[in-house]
């Protein structure tokens, strides 16, 4: 297993991590808050990047055994409102996402340098596996990380 595919699957695994910890300390109040109407809580955030993940499983399941194949979408923004994440359990949310990230660590590590390297096509720019996990997964992590922020922020300064 090369080093950058190793670093990519430690950084994956680290998302978990990342998002409890972003979790942690924060109140009930401050887990559903909305900075407005068309925002998303924390809560949401967090129950997106879930559904993000079980997605980027499905895809990344379709690229190793149906090579060349489309890349499918989801409407995000609907799953989010249609999951009334705020009337959830922030606990099962983050444990879903723990071991969901752990059932796909341990598949990505059995992969083959070729099924690593395998493919879809996103209308016609092939997306590998390695680009799901550093870009669909992680950078899209990142990305939801600061917007839990800025709810924090904004949320203090009300």
């Amino acid at each position: 297993m090369t080093n950058n595919r190793q670093q990519s699957i430690e950084n994956y695994k680290q998302t978990a991590l990342k998002i409890r910890q972003a979790a942690e300390s924060v109140s009930e109040e401050l887990l559903t808050w909305k900075p407005n109407e068309q925002a998303w809580s924390i809560q949401e955030i967090i129950g997106h990047l879930l559904d993000s993940n079980i997605i980027n499983s499905y895809r990344i399941r379709k690229i190793i055994a149906e090579p060349v194949t489309q890349i499918v979408t989801f409407a995000h923004e609907d799953w989010v409102a249609v999951q009334q994440f705020s009337d959830s359990n922030i606990a099962d949310i983050l444990t879903t996402y723990d071991v969901l990230t752990n059932y796909n660590a341990t598949l990505l590590e059995k992969l083959s340098e070729e099924q690593w390297l395998r493919y879809g096509l996103k209308q016609e720019e092939p997306i590998s596996v390695a680009h799901i996990i550093d870009n669909f997964i992680c950078k899209h992590v990142e990305k939801h990380l600061t917007q839990i922020e800025r709810n924090r922020l904004q949320f203090n300064d009300k």
